[in-house]
């Protein structure tokens, strides 16, 4: 649905979702699926379209944008909860029951206002809203983020580094890993896509972990002290180290964009959590 969406928009010129809806919902609900899954593949497809647009405006060479990836967001409109379980439906008087974490029914118990869900293949996740009262600070706490520890300076004078070099270092072992396994499986692509997908998701689970433990200790310890939080600005960093510049290549004998950095700093670069940290530092402390 949304990679249809996507071929209509491109072939159209269409950029707004409204126009992509005239254009492809009554098509969309011929599957005589709930309208809500029309709907949300029109608005995914949307931010596909314009994250596109918007590479090429840039001057990036970028591909045909598709969706790999099978996901739906349903809002709160059509989905409620039943004792312990989510009620979402699939079509008109017809639904799926989704049992609930534990987390999640805290939230519910908390009286937590039901927002959306996304689906996804093996996965749903949920979104809570609630009315908070915003505090004036009494002090701040300012988070510097590095490659291999996070320093956390408060305005009473304390200091603190938390040490991440571990993570550094697995994203090293992690790089080895998986081009060792790409030559030991070259030949069997359904041993090597299974055995990459374990590799990485140990790889990920792990660095999660550790981020989780480093950001909720921060916020935990600013609500405690009624601190607010400083964060730094770091968007756009991997788009300076990933950046060409046309130059002579003495090997192809062309002008030709090569890029200014070594392979070994952009996989270091492009492997930095950073941008995960300062999320979770962001929606936890909210």
């Amino acid at each position: 649905m949304v990679n249809k969406c996507i071929d209509v928009g491109l072939e159209k010129g269409i950029t707004s979702r409204y126009a992509l809806v005239r254009e492809v919902y009554h098509e969309l609900r011929q599957l005589e699926l709930h309208s809500w899954y029309a709907l949300s593949a029109i608005e995914v497809a949307t931010t596909i379209l314009k994250n596109y647009r918007k590479a090429k405006r840039k001057g990036k060479n970028v591909k045909k944008p598709r969706a790999k990836k099978l996901m739906a967001k349903i809002g709160n409109q059509t989905i409620t909860i039943v004792g312990d379980k989510l009620r979402v439906p699939l079509r008109p008087r017809q639904y799926i029951f989704i049992p609930l974490h534990k987390r999640a029914m805290e939230f519910v118990r908390g009286g937590y206002r039901l927002r959306s869900v996304v689906l996804t293949a093996k996965t749903a996740y949920i979104t809570f809203s609630k009315q908070v009262e915003i505090k004036e600070p009494k002090g701040y706490m300012a988070i510097d983020v590095n490659e291999d520890n996070i320093t956390v300076a408060t305005t009473d004078g304390e200091v603190m580094v938390f040490n991440l070099s571990d993570l550094k270092r697995a994203s090293y072992g992690y790089f080895a890993r998986r081009r060792a396994v790409q030559k030991r499986y070259h030949g069997d692509r359904r041993v090597l896509r299974k055995a990459m997908s374990k590799m990485k998701r140990n790889y990920q689970n792990r660095i999660s972990t550790r981020l989780h433990q480093v950001s909720a200790y921060i916020v935990k310890l600013c609500r405690e002290k009624d601190y607010g939080i400083i964060c730094e600005d770091l968007r756009g960093l991997r788009d300076n180290v990933n950046v060409k510049v046309k130059r002579y290549n003495p090997i192809s004998k062309k002008v030709q964009p090569i890029s200014r950095r070594s392979k070994e700093m952009k996989r270091r670069l492009n492997s930095w959590w950073f941008r995960r940290f300062l999320h979770m530092i962001e929606y936890k402390a909210a």
